[in-house]
């Protein structure tokens, strides 16, 4: 098998096609178990035959080689070496330890298969073409591995709106009972009668935003709103969250993003251990 029809036929574009639409569009509006996992998929499906395009003598172990590397990958253990690089600067490594993205372990069989016994039909017919496609896709693949685990660093800052709300079984008092049970001081402000449009809401400030092992920011404050729907049940809704650096986003994607990032850290980290 020549070296391009490894990364032009169908199986590939269409990979490729998954793992960037899914990383750069799916994961942000449609965040899920299934968009959570599609780029395993996709990108276990592909690396293999892009790293056999590119270095042929691999073709036969190149699918054992990544399945281990992907199963150290998720591995605490990698943890240090990962903290280590994002020391450095313009870049960020992006992991997280999920065991259950080892489901997509078993496409490893198919890229074997592709790579080693398929008979491609290439989509792109014409010389000249295809020459150009395979440099241009083999280009966008790099990137698209890449973007999948670097992030360019940029801090997150200011203050991001969240808007979410939860129902919690239990009266408004043992709410803030089992909010400072946690270590956190739930501090009540009243409406400012001179601002229309203000709201009585409760604060917790200084809160530590783990990840993975280390320390990734530091959340200055929450604040929500605590509403008693009857005596057994109180209604939680997270007004925003401001970050410890100063600044604004203006950027309406990053700031989606961000929102939906720190509204499902706050459900794991507050909501749940307050329940």
């Amino acid at each position: 098998m020549k070296r391009k029809e490894l990364i032009l036929n169908l199986y590939f574009v269409i990979g490729l096609t998954v793992l960037i639409l899914n990383d750069f569009y799916l994961k942000f509006e449609y965040g899920n178990f299934v968009t959570g996992k599609l780029s395993d998929f996709a990108g276990l499906l592909i690396l293999p035959m892009f790293i056999a395009a590119v270095i042929p003598n691999m073709k036969k172990t190149i699918s054992i080689i990544t399945g281990i590397g992907f199963i150290i990958w998720k591995l605490p253990l990698f943890t240090p070496a990962i903290d280590l690089i994002n020391q450095l600067p313009f870049v960020t490594i992006h992991r997280i330890i999920d065991y259950s993205d080892y489901m997509a372990l078993p496409i490893l069989l198919l890229s074997h298969y592709l790579i080693n016994y398929h008979e491609f039909r290439q989509i792109i017919k014409i010389e000249q073409v295809k020459r150009f496609s395979r440099f241009a896709l083999l280009g966008i693949s790099f990137f698209a591995f890449c973007a999948t685990s670097v992030v360019w660093r940029e801090t997150p800052q200011g203050t991001i709106f969240i808007g979410k709300s939860y129902n919690i079984k239990l009266p408004k008092d043992s709410v803030i009972a089992s909010i400072q049970n946690l270590g956190y001081n739930c501090d009540f402000y009243e409406r400012d009668s001179s601002n229309y449009h203000s709201r009585a809401y409760y604060q917790t400030d200084n809160i530590i935003r783990h990840f993975e092992y280390s320390i990734e920011d530091t959340i200055a404050n929450v604040k929500y709103e605590l509403e008693e729907v009857n005596p057994n049940k109180t209604k939680l809704t997270i007004v925003n969250v401001t970050l410890s650096e100063k600044g604004n986003i203006q950027n309406w994607k990053t700031l989606k993003y961000l929102s939906k990032q720190y509204s499902s850290w706050l459900k794991e980290n507050l909501i749940e251990k307050v329940k």
